[in-house]
């Protein structure tokens, strides 16, 4: 059954805005009528499961900080004490389900579909402060993970770079987007990076609408929890 995104948004308790950046980053399904979108009631019903599972978001710093340290990073914006409470909080996880992770790190990032010409696309790696990410860049960098056709482009930008950047490749917010640019809140976790990490690809894949997409990030962050805990001598 189908409803619209009004009654949508609703149920989970989000903005009408929001329930349309899902849609249009393929995490909602979905289908457009016109210019309307109509939501799958029984994806609206999966996420609502999701909301309920146990587990509170700690912030986008920490979420960010959680990444940043299963990635071999320091998290250098918090302070030494909050460092500590996070690599303490990472140390008592155990094997989280896809679930519980999207419930610690909700939160950490801004969405934002555009078009983009295809000419802009292939100049995109050219500015400071543009990272790939997405499932393309997952399945090419190994995971359990295999493209259903043509995966559409994801980037990471600092949202202070969106104005300049946005002029340069005449990008524009669409609900038509062939482009999810993805914005850090609060922090930019990837100073003296040329590129994300596995970690920040394993975390977005949890909230794909493909089963095994969710499963294999799911997967690559256990992984990436074990080493952690092994470092610690866990």
């Amino acid at each position: 059954m189908d409803i619209a995104v009004k009654d949508a948004a609703q149920r989970l308790g989000v903005s009408e805005s929001r329930i349309r950046q899902l849609l249009i980053a393929g995490d909602l399904n979905g289908r457009r009528i016109g210019r309307a979108w109509l939501v799958d009631a029984d994806d609206i019903a999966r996420l609502q499961g999701q909301q309920r599972r146990p587990g509170r978001p700690v912030g986008p710093k920490r979420a960010w900080a959680i990444i940043d340290i299963l990635s071999g990073g320091s998290a250098p914006w918090l302070s030494y004490s909050e460092r500590s409470q996070v690599r303490s909080y990472a140390a008592r996880l155990d094997e989280p389900s896809a679930d519980d992770w999207r419930a610690i790190l909700r939160g950490r990032s801004e969405l934002r579909p555009v078009q983009a010409h295809p000419a802009a696309l292939a100049r995109l790696d050219r500015f400071d402060h543009v990272l790939l990410a997405g499932s393309a860049e997952a399945v090419r960098r190994g995971f359990d993970l295999v493209a259903a056709g043509e995966p559409r482009p994801e980037i990471y930008m600092p949202i202070k770079e969106w104005g300049h950047i946005a002029r340069g490749l005449a990008l524009r917010p669409s609900h038509d987007a062939n482009l999810i640019i993805h914005h850090p809140m609060l922090v930019w976790p990837f100073e003296g990076r040329d590129a994300v990490p596995d970690a920040t690809i394993a975390a977005d894949l949890l909230h794909s609408a493909e089963p095994r997409a969710v499963r294999a990030g799911q997967l690559r962050l256990n992984e990436l929890l074990k080493d952690l805990h092994r470092g610690m001598g866990r």
